[in-house]
């Protein structure tokens, strides 16, 4: 494991769920999703969910060396998202904040061909996502902090935003460059 990182990116991670509807038509989909009906599907691909593991996966396989931090639950979600994020490197998991009294955040991507996708998503962990969840000992020799989506986090914009502006004023004083 490393001590510096070019890149630390934090904040809203979940799982996404996404059922193949591949199969079914636009007319298809918007008969058969009504209630009392069995709609058969495809195979769920599962991945982890968010512009925050874009980024970081994204800067990951592009050679840039990456911390992600996040907040899941310690159960089956949860798990499916560490092992997620490991499968691309083990130690880019390092930095997940593990609660047990959480559940991990999901997100079911409904994604039928023809018409515009939509989500069901529980916000879980991330709710409780705060400032003291951030490693701020790991940004003294980072390049960049970058922390996402701070409206869909409850303790974030709660209290006019008190606690992403504490997030941020200990993440400047490391002297990281933030966004």
């Amino acid at each position: 494991m490393t001590d510096s990182y070019d890149a630390v990116i934090a904040g809203h991670l979940c799982l996404d769920v996404i059922p193949d509807l591949s199969a079914s038509t636009p007319d298809q989909f918007q008969k058969t999703f009504t209630p009392g009906h069995l709609v058969q599907v495809g195979a769920a691909a599962f991945s982890t969910g968010g512009p925050v593991s874009n980024v970081a996966l994204a800067l990951h396989k592009l050679g840039i060396s990456t911390r992600l931090m996040g907040k899941v639950g310690d159960d089956l979600f949860g798990q499916a998202v560490r092992r997620l994020v490991a499968a691309h490197d083990p130690h880019l998991a390092d930095g997940m904040v593990l609660d047990a009294q959480v559940n991990t955040s999901y997100t079911i991507v409904i994604n039928p061909p023809g018409i515009d996708r939509f989500f069901l998503h529980c916000p879980g962990a991330n709710d409780t996502f705060s400032a003291d969840d951030i490693h701020y000992e790991l940004l003294r020799n980072a390049r960049l902090f970058h922390f996402g989506y701070p409206p869909l986090m409850r303790l974030m914009f709660e209290n006019h935003g008190a606690q992403l502006a504490e997030l941020y004023r200990r993440a400047r004083e490391t002297g990281v460059t933030t966004s």
